[in-house]
């Protein structure tokens, strides 16, 4: 007889898209465990919103309406008496969300040089766009650019939300490189690096497969033990296709069931020892 599960249950899995049973069916992956949050209400988000005068991008902002982030962690069993927690996936809650604090400097202009330089035109020339290893243009930072820091990854790079100005509400995500504060490109949206996160079975430091200088040595054996297929080279980084597992192909992230959470979901102890008592 199956059991029947709960709402709050079936939208945490539909969150993960599965990611939960996929890890708990791992060999030597255990103490999988999520913290749930409550959604934030309409007030609190346009608060937040006033406050750093931005749109939040409609999938990030059902999100918080649902839930105020939530940490997924795992350990892996590198022997019987060496048990390691490892796996994390964190998205803060929506105040942790704050203006990046480095000193980024704006993206310069070029002038032309003074053998082009025509008397009927002296407007400056912009540079050309900088891309990334994978042939991604990097942002263009002005005076209009807000960035704001998602996660801080091993002191060594910073997940970014950047807004090309404040009238914008399609923010992109992208990775800083504390060392000499440069960008990397990530995902286009929100939904887009949740996945990724997800996909990547929220993996040591996995952002830092997108970074200049990779990933550390120890994180690296563990994606030769559990997802070998992510650091193939052939692997196309940015097909929007990458899956949690080979055999579990969970890759598809509905936007609508961020609104699916029920907010009268937090039960006492004594409540539910209760109905399982009845």
């Amino acid at each position: 007889m199956h059991k029947k599960i709960s709402l709050e249950d079936a939208f945490y899995e539909n969150l993960t898209l599965g990611l939960i049973k996929t890890l708990s069916s791992v060999p030597r992956v255990c103490n999988v465990s999520l913290e749930r949050r409550q959604p934030l209400n309409p007030c609190q988000v346009v608060n937040w919103e006033q406050r750093h005068c931005v749109y939040l991008p409609e999938d990030m902002k059902k999100f918080y309406l649902s839930t105020d982030g939530f940490v997924l962690h795992w350990s892996y069993q590198y022997s019987p008496t060496d048990v390691r927690r490892v796996g994390y996936i964190h998205f803060p809650h929506l105040l942790q969300v704050t203006l990046l604090r480095e000193n980024i400097e704006t993206t310069p202009l070029v002038t032309p040089s003074a053998s082009s330089t025509s008397s009927t035109s002296s407007a400056p020339v912009t540079a050309p766009i900088p891309k990334d290893k994978w042939d991604n243009p990097l942002p263009i930072i002005t005076a209009k650019t807000k960035i704001f820091e998602i996660n801080n990854i091993n002191e060594v790079a910073k997940v970014c939300m950047l807004y090309d100005s404040t009238s914008s509400n399609n923010p992109k995500f992208y990775l800083l490189e504390l060392n000499t504060l440069t960008w990397q490109f990530l995902s286009e949206t929100f939904s887009e690096y949740l996945r990724m996160a997800i996909a990547h079975l929220g993996l040591p430091y996995w952002e830092l497969c997108f970074s200049s200088f990779g990933l550390p040595s120890w994180t690296e054996q563990l994606f030769l033990l559990l997802a070998p297929h992510l650091l193939e080279k052939n692997e196309p980084r940015r097909g929007r296709t990458i899956n949690p597992a080979c055999e579990h192909p969970y890759n598809i992230l509905d936007p609508n069931i961020f609104r699916s959470k029920p907010k009268g979901t937090t039960k006492s102890s004594t409540s539910i020892a209760k109905s399982h008592n009845k």
